[in-house]
């Protein structure tokens, strides 16, 4: 199911952080710092908390590269973000692209 896109000055969906604040300590939306993977899964020593930026993790990487998908008859299928409900494809995302700890976010390989 696509997940809920909450407006640039909204606050974080799952812990309420308002844009720009630390997301609280066991959000399931903030990602970790240091892998771009859910930050929830973490390691408790681990210090990588990261800051709600008003958009859900991954969504501005996914509008850069084209990756969206949409329902079809066998399945999802990748289309254009024009497409009737096309919505940000996540997963294609993490399989195809890397976590760039410099950059805190998410690019494509070479």
């Amino acid at each position: 199911l696509p997940l809920p896109q909450p407006a640039t000055n909204a606050t974080c969906p799952a812990c309420f952080a308002p844009p720009g604040a630390l997301h609280a300590e066991h959000c399931d939306i903030a990602r970790c710092a240091l892998t771009g993977r859910q930050r929830d899964a973490c390691h408790p020593a681990n210090v990588c908390n990261t800051v709600w930026s008003g958009h859900y993790p991954g969504v501005a990487e996914c509008a850069e590269y084209g990756f969206y998908y949409r329902h079809g008859a066998d399945g999802y299928e990748p289309c254009n973000a024009d497409d009737p409900d096309a919505h940000h494809d996540l997963n294609r995302l993490y399989a195809e692209c890397h976590w760039d700890v410099a950059a805190q976010r998410m690019v494509i390989p070479g």
